[in-house]
């Protein structure tokens, strides 16, 4: 997620957050399909084993790969820990566009996440 501390903060950030929650349980199914497909044939075999194998691996690196992208975004956005607000209460201190930028986090009702944390820290680290 891109955050720019100038503009206005983006609204549709639990949506966002949402759409990637959705799809984890579909990728997670189809990994634990490409499991019992792989355990299948390690326990009874089948004439069409190198077909299983095949399947078994598409249906795991594939979802897998999808998997761990989803799982990468979703850290984006986390809410922030005590240790990090307190951080955030200087940041504000010591930049009046961060400042600004919070006021407008907390006008829309909602509290930061980690992706705008990591911009403001960027930001007076910057300066």
């Amino acid at each position: 997620m891109d955050i720019n501390i100038i503009q206005d903060p983006p609204v549709d950030v639990f949506q966002t957050k949402s759409k990637y929650r959705r799809i984890i349980p579909y990728l997670l199914a189809l990994i634990v399909c490409a499991i019992l497909l792989a355990g299948y044939q390690i326990v009874f075999g089948s004439a069409h084993g190198d077909l299983l194998e095949n399947i078994a691996l598409v249906l795991f690196v594939g979802p897998a790969l999808v998997f761990f992208y989803c799982v990468e975004k979703l850290h984006d956005y986390k809410t922030l820990s005590s240790e990090q607000e307190k951080e955030m209460e200087d940041f504000c201190r010591q930049d009046h566009d961060i400042a600004a930028y919070c006021a407008k986090v907390s006008m829309m009702g909602r509290k930061l996440v980690k992706a705008e944390y990591d911009a403001c820290k960027a930001q007076v680290e910057d300066r």
